[in-house]
Formats: structure tokens, C-alpha cells, sequence
């Protein structure tokens, strides 16, 4: 009986290779983690954000937010993208790994690789090898961690390091800003 050989699969990459998109990656060919993880961790994530700030509540429960992690490599173009993802698959091909690669920036001069974490274990290890793949392509851009999806939470609770299970809302006049782009990202998943 012959072994697969173990691969990081790409979801369909956009006619336009520039501009703002997201191309979901994992290591399991249906990318079943990623699409499980889009309504069974993520929309339950942001739909608890929400409704925490619409109770006007003053420190928020960041449940699985609190260990949910985000190791992104900085890159140049869609084509370094895939090369660094090359170069993954060929130094550690074993394991599950997820994750997505582009910009969330429209005219961006670069591009990023995030690799998701669900504990700061596989946070620590994923960071180490992405540092070595990036010295691999002779990348000099530090990997860098965030906590959850930083874009929403860091609005109102700050950096990411001085995140607690439950963490005082530091900023609250962006309270009301945070709350419709949360209205926005919520219709969507809906339509």
C-alpha cells in the first residue's frame, strides 16, 4: 500500500493576483479544518464580540479567541506566497497545518502567509519553522503573532499581550465604530 505524499493544498487562487483577496491553505485536500473553522469558530467568535458590546458590557469574554492565533510571514508577492508554502511542505511534511495567504489591503505592496494556531504550543512551533523557511528564501521580515483577529479585538482591548480570558475594553469610544463593521461582517456571512 503506497503513502500519500504529505502536501499543503491551496483553495482557488483569483483570476487577479493583485488587489484584496484571501486563499485559504491546509494540509488536508478538502480543507475541511478551514471550512469547519469559517461557522463552527469563527462566525460564533465575532456573533460573541457582538453581542458582548451590544450588551455594553465594560471587559469582554474572549473564549476561543483567547487561543486562537495568527504566525504571518510578510512577502512580496502571491508567487513568494507559494514558494515559502513550497518551502514548508519540503522541511516539515508531516502534521496539519491551515491557514490563508494574501492581502486584506487593496493596493498593498505586499502580501502575507498566516498560519493558524488553536494553542500557544503550536503557536511557539509554527513560529520556528516559518523563521526557518523565511531564512530559507532569504527573507529578513520577523514573523509576527497576534491574538484572535486583531483587526476587530485590538480596536477596543489593545495590543494582544496584555490580553486576560477576560480583558477590560480599553478604548471605548471605538466601541460604536467596531460594532458596525461587526453589522457588516455578520449580514455577509449570512447572504
Amino acid at each position: 500500500m503506497s503513502k500519500n505524499k504529505w502536501s499543503i493544498y491551496l483553495d482557488k487562487i483569483p483570476y487577479t493576483e493583485t488587489g484584496k483577496f484571501w486563499v485559504g491553505f491546509e494540509s488536508n485536500p478538502g480543507l475541511k479544518k478551514t471550512k469547519a473553522n469559517i461557522y463552527g469558530r469563527c462566525l460564533p467568535c465575532i456573533q460573541s464580540l457582538y453581542h458582548q458590546l451590544k450588551e455594553g458590557r465594560c471587559e469582554i469574554t474572549l473564549g476561543s479567541a483567547y487561543s486562537c492565533w495568527k504566525i504571518t510571514a510578510i512577502v512580496k508577492s502571491l508567487e513568494e506566497c507559494i514558494s515559502l508554502l513550497h518551502e514548508f511542505e519540503r522541511r516539515f511534511p508531516f502534521g496539519h497545518v491551515y491557514g490563508k495567504l494574501g492581502s486584506g489591503r487593496t493596493n498593498s505592496e505586499t502580501m502575507v502567509v498566516v498560519f493558524h494556531a488553536e494553542n500557544a504550543a503550536e503557536m511557539s512551533q509554527l513560529r520556528a519553522r516559518l523563521e526557518m523557511c523565511l531564512s530559507g528564501l532569504d527573507n529578513k521580515n520577523p514573523v509576527q503573532i497576534s491574538r484572535a483577529c486583531s483587526v476587530l479585538y485590538d480596536d477596543i482591548l489593545g495590543d494582544w499581550q496584555g490580553w486576560l480570558p477576560v480583558t477590560k475594553i480599553q478604548y471605548p469610544e471605538n466601541m460604536d465604530g467596531l460594532m458596525e463593521r461587526l453589522k457588516k461582517i455578520l449580514y455577509r456571512a449570512v447572504i
